[in-house]
């Protein structure tokens, strides 16, 4: 081996070290909650009931491998100018199991442009809570 070659496997050994030990440092501290931030997502259309009401249907995602329960959504109605004209937040029954989804549906107040849909909170684990900020918007 020359030089140049050791000071590359040098430089590699150590690239791999510092990889290691940067892994370690963002790892997450508790792995039987999900993070408030991005485990919970909604995915979700707007269509009519059989009386014509506005109706949300979708499905919260639950990314993590730990069941969540008592989620809230909060559903803003929002104008076309881009200004929220209403804000429920709603309880969707049943529990989101890990790794899975659950199906929920519910009426809004006529009269939006479009939606905004976040998760508001949920229940994970053994009754800890979290205010995730993650949402979608669509028209």
């Amino acid at each position: 081996m020359t030089r140049l070659d050791v000071a590359v496997l040098l430089a590699l050994v150590r690239l791999v070290a510092f990889l290691s030990l940067a892994t370690l440092m963002v790892a997450p501290v508790s792995a039987a909650e999900p993070d408030s931030a991005g485990s919970l997502t909604v995915e979700w259309a707007m269509s009519r009931d059989g009386q014509g009401y506005p109706t949300l249907q979708g499905y919260i995602n639950n990314l993590y491998d730990v069941p969540v329960d008592n989620v809230t959504l909060r559903i803003d109605g929002i104008d076309a100018a881009g200004r929220t004209l209403s804000s429920d937040v709603m309880l969707i029954e049943g529990p989101v199991p890990g790794d899975g989804r659950t199906y929920f549906e519910v009426l809004v107040p006529d009269g939006a442009a479009n939606y905004r849909v976040t998760v508001d909170s949920f229940e994970a684990g053994a009754g800890a809570s979290a205010s995730p900020s993650e949402g979608a918007e669509r028209r």
